[in-house]
């Protein structure tokens, strides 16, 4: 008969706080929903099967943990804020009577009822959508699979037990938050900080000092290794700089706006500002997590969209031929590995159309001023070389070039390599001529790398380039890099015929010893169809689940004020202000600070962008206009978003604060 009562009070304290616990359900349910189908996606054995299937697990098991991490931390967020709007509701039952063991048995409850439903809810819609999810991971990579009904037993267990085991965290955190508190305490548990924070100096000058560092990062890390290596460090320079900033700079912000008499001696200004001072320390942490979160959703989409968009400009660069042969050049070398491929095309029926041959020379040296060293010193800066001859940047490019034994031509690569005279080997070689057309074709572009600061040198002919590697294995030795031997072709057959045909060719190289390597750029189409599809898969479901987050902080951010700005506005309402004057003053207080986030967010995306822009090259994205654009294009996107959730908790807002006559 007790335990009915116990849960009967459970269900009625639910459906009475219905305006706080219908979001927070539906923020379960959809967090339990979104961690089932990622889980069963990733153990899927129909997409392992897929072209590039294994890549995909590898980042849908990235995406499951990453999923798992949010919802932890952000149900025990929006518990917090659940707890603290009942606070005075557990004290007034505390002072009627009922002991804290009472409590705790009806909070056991409603976690009950909260934690089962939504899991199974959850999970249930899981299942109607997982299907979806599956087919729109087969249609990114162009696969051909049925739409049979498909449950995953195993997400089922592993997300029950995942979420069981957090809402029994949730439990124990909220009974101890009840249990610690005296009665009193709880009864003013809303009210709790009215007291006027102090500007805290301190803490504004380590949010200034962290956010520089965090930007400094950003913007001076030239390099995309250092970038990758320093991008987690700058993340939280930026977290920390954002809380502490939005903590202290926030308060300071306030009372710079009291001080200016224009501004704060009017109506709706003056209970605005008043108001917010008093509880910027609880308000500040919602704006910063919005703010961080919505950093995380603008750079997650726009970084993953970019590779989507320009996946077909990626794979054209790195594989400007059908068929790309590379090998180190020997004795006959080119002549017989050429005659070899030659035949197996042939052999396999394959027709044959553009092909090229050539020579080139890679070399790891190091840059001071024009003086080209392959030993580092103090002041050289690595520097990636990449030989090739007149001839052979003619059949590439189709320009013809004559050059003296002692001329060069240059093509740079990610850096400015302005010099009328370059010394390699103590000799000095004048620059005749700069060109871009070299680097732009992709045909030897991963032998000089994609990120790494680089220099194409043609020189005259094989005799040339035969000499500068003559010079450098004298001063190096046998263990040194050899001149590379390199063979494009383009096919007029179709995928299939291709795939076939390479591993054909991989079997030639192996039955004669060839020790060298290949690439069929159908195949390698696949490989980064998964990879970048992955991504972008990924990255606008981790967009969704930041989205929630943040319009949720927003939601309850707005309930807990207008609770706590009832009583203040109705006290002003009834001496003598109009609906109107309470409205306008709402939209002062919410137009104050709401909008901070969205703009700092911006910021800090603005800051970002060079080290990501790095860190994508690394993925072989070079697009910068591509990636400014989806960023650009995923802000205003957002913004939008956000406009739209002003407005619609602007009007709960105001329907809470607004007096009933």
């Amino acid at each position: 008969m007790v335990k009915n009562l116990y849960a009967r009070l459970a269900f009625g304290n639910l459906t009475k706080n219905r305006k706080i616990y219908i979001p927070y359900i539906l923020t379960c349910i959809i967090t339990v929903m979104m961690f089932y189908m990622i889980y069963s996606l990733y153990t899927n054995g129909s997409i392992a099967a897929m072209p590039g299937g294994y890549t995909v697990q590898y980042i849908l098991k990235f995406g499951t943990i990453t999923v798992g991490l949010f919802a932890v931390i952000f149900l025990f967020y929006t518990n917090s804020f659940v707890i603290r709007r009942r606070q005075k509701e557990f004290g007034l039952f505390n002072v009627l009577g009922m002991e804290k063991r009472h409590l705790g048995i009806v909070l056991l409850f409603e976690v009950l009822y909260v934690g089962l439903f939504s899991v199974v809810t959850g999970i249930a819609f899981g299942m109607l959508l997982d299907r979806l999810m599956y087919l729109i991971i087969a249609r990114i990579l162009h696969a051909n699979y049925g739409v049979d009904f498909y449950i995953s037993w195993k997400s089922t267990a592993v997300t029950s037990l995942v979420f069981l085991c957090i809402f029994a965290a949730l439990y124990l955190f909220s009974l101890i938050r009840i249990n610690i508190s005296k009665p009193v305490e709880l009864l003013k548990g809303e009210n709790t900080g009215e007291k006027e924070p102090r500007t805290r100096h301190l803490m504004a000058a380590a949010g200034v000092v962290a956010l520089a560092a965090g930007y400094a990062l950003a913007i001076f890390t030239k390099d995309a290794v250092d970038a990758f290596l320093l991008f987690f460090i700058a993340v939280i320079l930026v977290i920390l700089g954002t809380y502490f900033l939005f903590t202290a700079g926030s308060i300071a912000l306030l009372k710079l706006l009291k001080k200016n008499k224009k501004y704060y001696y009017r109506p709706s200004h003056f209970i605005s500002v008043a108001g917010m001072t008093y509880r910027m320390k609880q308000n500040s942490v919602g704006l910063a997590s919005i703010c961080i979160l919505a950093t995380m959703l603008l750079v997650t989409v726009s970084a993953t969209t970019s590779f989507m968009f320009g996946r077909n400009e990626i794979i054209e660069q790195k594989y400007p031929y059908d068929l790309i042969v590379q090998a180190n050049v020997s004795e006959n070398i080119n002549s017989v590995l050429t005659e070899d491929i030659r035949y197996e095309i042939e052999k396999n029926g394959m027709t044959a159309e553009r092909e090229i041959a050539c020579n080139y020379l890679p070399l790891a040296a190091f840059s001071d001023g024009n003086k080209i060293n392959f030993h580092k010193s103090s002041n050289a800066k690595p520097l990636l070389l990449l030989f090739v001859t007149a001839q052979t940047y003619h059949e590439i490019t189709g320009l013809q070039k004559q050059l003296g034994n002692d001329e060069i031509i240059i093509s740079e690569r990610n850096i400015s390599y302005d010099y009328e005279k370059v010394s390699i080997f103590d000799t000095d070689y004048t620059v005749k001529e700069k060109v871009d057309s070299f680097v732009k074709d992709g045909f030897l572009a991963n032998d000089l790398g994609a990120v790494a600061d680089g220099v194409y040198i043609i020189v005259s002919d094989d005799n040339a380039l035969s000499e500068i590697y003559r010079k450098y294995k004298a001063e190096y030795g046998e263990k040194t890099p050899s001149i590379q031997f390199s063979y494009g072709v383009n096919f007029k057959n179709n995928k299939e015929k291709q795939i076939a045909f390479s591993d054909a060719f991989a079997a030639m190289l192996q039955a004669k010893n060839y020790n060298a390597r290949f690439s069929v750029r159908v195949v390698q189409t696949d490989n980064f169809m998964s990879l970048y599809g992955g991504l972008f898969f990924l990255g606008v479901y981790l967009g969704l689940l930041f989205l929630m987050g943040a319009i949720l902080i927003i939601y309850y951010k707005q309930i807990s004020e207008g609770y706590e700005d009832k009583k203040r506005y109705e006290i002003m309402q009834k001496v003598g202000m109009s609906y109107a004057e309470v409205k306008k003053s709402v939209n002062a207080q919410i137009l104050t600070v709401f909008f901070l986030p969205l703009i700092t967010a911006g910021i800090h995306v603005a800051f970002a962008f060079p080290m990501i822009n790095k860190i994508m090259s690394l993925l072989a994205l070079v697009n910068t206009k591509l990636f400014a654009l989806c960023t650009l294009g995923c802000f205003a996107v957002f913004s939008v978003i956000y406009v739209a959730v002003y407005l619609l908790t602007a009007r709960v807002y105001y329907r809470i604060v607004k007096r009933i006559n």
